[in-house]
């Protein structure tokens, strides 16, 4: 016997929601797989699921089941938990279907093709620059349809099936409409994930039954011989950043006018006082700041999308090793990316504020604060929590994973990382490795890992060469000044006051352990300067065909003339030059240069 539905309630909706998500989990990883509009950062399916887990948090925890009502609670949890393009679209779709519904029990077949008519409408007002080709697209041509059979179908069935045939068709023709999804060989990665949510709606609404669907074959011929890599060097703007704004009497175009110069992939969702916004941009803090002059700023997040797109183009290679380190290790931008190694950022704690190092505050924002005598500036390890994150992201793209991070004798970081590890023993092999180093020692060390992984060396003879590399490095940091040391409480004040009158000036080193260890003192700048740079090339001289990188406190002129006293003694070797961390910097303080020498592993077995 055939099912005829004639309306949809609130009973019915939540279901129906519950269906969609499911089908949308089910289909995560092929989502992500061929994500690559508008940015190639492979995490569409991952922010659709991330979104549709709120919906259905919200929707589930709601007491009321009036249509109206679960409408309500669908939208508010789609606007707090939206992430990413797709997420936000989905927010602002189900705001405005909440709108259309309110004060509704129940839909007949037309009354709900005129609320999704709304919807659609309130998904596209939400980008300040709407694209053909994408989900928009298919939303659009699924409710035209839906219009047109609701003129002469009351059938909630046959409506959904019907219109869930042209929104399929219109998914197909995505290639068509934008250039970037006809190179790659794939559809539109938001748009596919809407119509998985069609999907698990259309299903649900003719068996009653919340299916798990398998994937579909045209899906998997798309996906077949794609590769990531076809899109590499399109992301301009570094950091997927969202928040949650509460406001009273704003105006939709004024945040829009005001956000659009910040970067791209804009996108507004609002309810009544609250807004959800998502952009593209290099200056997430810009952002917020912006955005605090309407009202509180919640829920902030920032993805680095460079980050996340060379996990991606690591899936298209073998070994298939991940390498993961924390903001502790100073290593030149290029270098990090031509690796694809992950950087768990350590929190900086500034007064009340706590924010994720290098992501949410750069740098030079931390020390010129530091400079100016800005009170209670600290750093500190990153949660397990940061860890379990990068190694989700990780675990199903790679074979095994090596996390490398800064010495366990200065910082409980390592055994943060370590903590989180033991969660993923059962499904991939990552090895927790203490470098001993911090700064540019450590960025050496990662750098060499990248280098070994990158010539195709197994995993555990990257870890063999590795612990080779860790036993023949040095660092040597110079300390102009004590009173960072002093306030840090690395230095009591007593020994310092006095040292400070004495005019000494230290060198740290680390010892085989990673411990702190003093290299040197001298009385006078000149003479540190001096000592730091012939301990630096003594060592160098020790070691085979060695690697030297310099970092700086705000003092680059400084770390320059370091660079070319070096360079006098190993002439035409490259010596990048960095900032220093600020977990480095907030002790060593400004004016502090870092230098690191490594002797190559492979020559050093042949030794």
């Amino acid at each position: 016997m055939n099912i005829r539905i004639r309306y949809i309630d609130g009973h019915r909706l939540k279901r129906s929601i519950i269906a969609s998500a499911q089908r949308i989990l089910d289909m995560q990883e092929q989502l992500n797989a061929i994500n690559v509009f508008p940015v190639a950062d492979g995490d569409t399916g991952t922010n659709m699921a991330s979104t549709m887990h709120a919906i259905i948090d919200s929707a589930a925890a709601s007491q009321d089941g009036s249509l109206s009502q679960v409408c309500r609670s669908i939208a508010d949890g789609a606007l707090e938990g939206s992430r990413g393009n797709s997420g936000a679209i989905l927010a602002q779709f189900f705001s405005g279907l909440a709108d259309a519904c309110e004060g509704r029990d129940r839909l007949s077949s037309q009354a709900f093709a005129d609320a999704v008519h709304v919807a659609v409408d309130r998904a596209f007002e939400a980008l300040s620059n709407p694209r053909e080709g994408t989900i928009l697209t298919v939303m659009q041509d699924w409710a035209e349809q839906l219009n047109q059979q609701a003129a002469i179908e009351s059938d909630y069935v046959a409506l959904l099936q019907n219109a869930l045939q042209r929104a399929k068709t219109s998914l197909a023709e995505t290639p068509q409409k934008l250039k970037v999804l006809k190179k790659a060989g794939v559809v539109d990665a938001g748009a596919q994930g809407f119509v998985h949510l069609l999907e698990g709606l259309s299903d649900f609404i003719s068996s009653g039954k919340v299916a798990a669907l398998k994937a579909g074959a045209h899906l998997g011929e798309r996906i077949k011989g794609f590769h990531l890599r076809k899109a590499h060097g399109t992301i301009r703007f570094r950091y997927c950043t969202e928040f949650l704004l509460e406001a009273e009497a704003l105006q939709r175009a004024t945040v829009q006018e005001k956000l659009k110069g910040f970067g791209d992939s804009l996108i507004i969702v609002s309810s009544g006082r609250r807004w959800r916004v998502h952009i593209h941009t290099n200056d997430p803090q810009a952002v917020f700041a912006q955005a605090a002059q309407w009202g509180a700023v919640s829920k902030t997040k920032i993805e680095d999308m460079r980050s996340q797109h060379s996990a991606a183009l690591a899936h298209d290679s073998e070994p298939r090793i991940a390498l993961v380190t924390d903001s502790t290790c100073d290593l030149p931008e290029e270098t990090l990316q031509r690796y694809g190694v992950q950087v768990v950022p350590v929190q900086v704690i500034m007064g009340e504020k706590t924010l994720l190092d290098r992501v949410e505050i750069s740098t030079r924002e931390i020390y010129r604060a530091l400079k100016a005598g800005q009170p209670r500036i600290s750093t500190s390890q990153p949660s397990p929590a940061s860890y379990l994150a990068i190694y989700e992201a990780l675990a199903g793209r790679f074979q095994s994973i090596i996390s490398l991070h800064l010495s366990g004798a200065l910082s409980g970081t390592l055994n943060a990382a370590q903590t989180a590890a033991r969660s993923f023993a059962q499904r991939i092999k990552i090895e927790v490795m203490d470098s001993r180093t911090t700064s540019v020692g450590l960025g050496l060390l990662v750098a060499e890992a990248g280098r070994l992984i990158e010539q195709g060396f197994n995993h555990e003879d990257v870890l063999r060469r590795l612990r080779i590399a860790i036993a023949h490095s040095r660092l040597y940091v110079c300390i102009p000044t004590l009173k960072y040391l002093m306030r840090s409480g690395r230095l009591t004040k007593s020994r310092g006051l006095l040292a400070t009158l004495l005019n000494v000036k230290p060198i740290i080193s680390l010892d085989s352990e990673g411990h702190i260890i003093e290299a040197g003192r001298v009385i006078g700048l000149n003479r540190l300067w001096k000592k730091t740079v012939n301990l630096s090339i003594r060592y160098a001289e020790q070691v085979v065909d060695p690697r030297i990188q310099i970092a700086h406190a705000l003092d680059e002129k400084r770390a320059e003339w370091f660079r070319n006293q070096i360079q006098k003694f190993f002439p035409g070797r490259e010596i990048p030059i960095v900032e220093a961390s600020p977990a480095l910097g907030l002790h060593a303080g400004i004016g502090s240069i870092a230098v690191a020498v490594l002797g190559d592993p492979a020559r050093q077995l042949q030794v």
